[in-house]
């Protein structure tokens, strides 16, 4: 009976952690699009250049070191050995956090002119407090999870992005209306991300005060000291951190080179800034497009760390299998449904169709971090962390080398392409390193139903957005995208998942994995093995 509650406990737990997550990603991916119509190409530019060292921070405090301190409370039995340890990490923590802020800080200058624009120094200065804040945030959200109380967490995470994305479109507005200087708005917007930080603190500290964890013991404390835990932060916390990271370390690498490959390219600082700012919405798509795989994989996680408790291979294989069947066919929906109608969606949500093959080969991305992602869910169940971060520090690695030479060869796409070929190298990298684990996840068959059924659907939708511009009276193009958006994305849904209906591209299992659609699909023609 106890075990049932605690797994009660478990579900609701990770439902809303998970629901938390779902709504903070796309409030952190949809801000964008209004902020990006207002301050402009060279605003969203200015911002872009930073944002990469603020969501690696994001990753630090929310992510991948709460969930790796929940795994070293869960594995201290003692209540005052937990709190003992959780104090200790903060010590940890705070040690290398004040290095990486006194870098920022008194570093910023040589950081802005290595971005080929020394005016970004006062926006990294501002991005840099945030660091001052995530050994508590971290830590006491890795305390509760790892309690199993998902509540100050989830709250704490969705206050903060409200309270962030707030200040940056009440800011952009500001600048937009008081002629303040692109650098001066990235300032300020900047400064978002410690204020939402001390708004989800607050929230934090409210929980601790009001459950009081039980107090350290100077045996506690002594315990704690014998454990080894500065190399399992580095290698377990920091794998999870990458893992969370992958894009924007990419992103982080283009803010490094992306201007300066521009302008070995021949433009001049004005006009490679500017292609830099329209390069950059492909972020904002990718990001809208991680939303349903991020969650699905937060989702799954419990579930393949009990199965490989308790030895339940079959379990283990039927969970991972479709989690990573079911990502990759979304993924791909989602990266053709772009493809097809990118003209218009990259008109509708920033107010001009430029960059759009740039943009739409950077969206591919969409479909390789979520195999990233579904692997490394994978093989951290099982604790293996290793293999992981020699694969993302090895693409990681490809990017820097790759990039700024094909960006001054063959222009801005170049960038698109650099980025798609050090994901391909991480996940061919991962998939050879653990190859044990990661065998037979993928049908062969399955992967031939699915290219038709994307083929269909891509024809589909383009013949709709054709026959739209031939009927449609209206002469606002963004109206005009619009219409198309409306009309076309469900002829992409409809033909999508009809065709992988009609040609039995999912098992049961797997139509069930996928969410709302199991509710509104009739499955009872889908046969009920695994597909081979």
């Amino acid at each position: 009976m106890k075990n049932r509650s605690r797994r009660k406990q478990v579900l609701a737990g990770t439902l809303l952690l998970t629901i938390a997550s779902f709504v903070a990603k796309l409030l952190s991916a949809v801000y964008r699009i209004p902020f990006q119509n207002m301050v402009g190409n060279i605003g969203f530019y200015v911002y872009q250049q930073i944002y990469p060292i603020y969501g690696i921070e994001m990753t630090f405090a929310l992510t991948g070191l709460p969930v790796f301190i929940s795994k070293l409370v869960v594995d201290t039995r003692e209540p005052e050995n937990q709190v003992a340890l959780v104090f200790r990490i903060q010590r940890i923590l705070l040690v290398i956090c004040l290095v990486i802020f006194c870098i920022l800080q008194f570093g910023a200058g040589l950081i802005a002119v290595r971005m080929d624009d020394s005016r970004l120094t006062p926006v990294i200065q501002s991005v840099s407090w945030m660091f001052l804040l995530i050994p508590f945030l971290s830590s006491w959200r890795g305390y509760f999870q790892g309690k199993m109380e998902m509540r100050p967490t989830a709250y704490s995470q969705v206050i903060e992005q409200i309270v962030r994305v707030s200040v940056i479109l009440v800011v952009a507005y500001w600048a937009t209306h008081h002629a303040v200087t692109p650098y001066k708005m990235g300032q300020f917007a900047m400064l978002s991300a410690p204020i939402a930080g001390v708004f989800a603190l607050t929230v934090i500290l409210a929980w601790v005060w009001v459950h009081r964890p039980v107090r350290r013991t100077a045996k506690s404390i002594a315990e704690m000291r014998q454990q080894p835990l500065v190399s399992r932060i580095l290698l377990e916390g920091g794998t999870l951190c990458l893992v969370s990271a992958v894009m924007l370390l990419l992103q982080l690498a283009d803010s490094f080179s992306v201007v300066s490959g521009l302008r070995s390219f021949g433009y001049a600082l004005g006009a490679a800034q500017n292609i830099k700012g329209i390069y950059d919405r492909s972020q904002t798509l990718v990001q809208l497009g991680q939303v349903l795989s991020t969650a699905s994989v937060t989702a799954v996680l419990p579930g393949l760390v009990m199965a490989h408790k308790r030895h339940q291979d079959v379990t283990f294989e039927h969970i991972a299998t479709t989690n990573l069947r079911t990502n990759l066919a979304l993924s791909l929906a989602m990266s053709v449904g772009l493809f097809a109608l990118m003209p218009e969606v990259n008109r509708l949500l920033f107010s001009s169709a430029e960059l759009n093959g740039t943009i739409s080969l950077y969206c591919t991305s969409i479909v390789l971090t979520s195999v990233l992602m579904t692997y490394n869910a994978i093989l951290q169940s099982k604790n293996q962390y290793k293999n992981t971060m020699a694969a993302i520090l090895f693409g990681f690695v490809v990017k820097l080398l790759i990039n700024q030479p094909l960006i001054a060869y063959f222009g801005i796409i170049g960038a698109s392409m650099a980025t798609l070929l050090s994901l391909v190298s991480m996940v061919l990298l991962l998939h050879l390193l653990a190859r044990r684990d990661l065998q037979k996840l993928i049908s062969g068959m399955q992967v031939i139903k699915l290219s038709v059924v994307l083929g269909l659907m891509w024809l589909a939708v383009h013949s709709a957005v054709v026959v739209v511009n031939a009927m449609s009276p209206i002469t606002s193009l963004r109206l005009q995208a619009l219409v198309i958006a409306v009309v076309c994305i469900p002829v992409g849904i409809i033909f999508f998942f009809g065709g992988c209906l009609v040609l039995n591209v999912f098992s049961v299992r797997e139509w069930l994995a996928i969410p709302l659609v199991s509710k509104y699909i009739k499955i009872k023609g889908v046969p009920t093995h695994e597909n081979r």
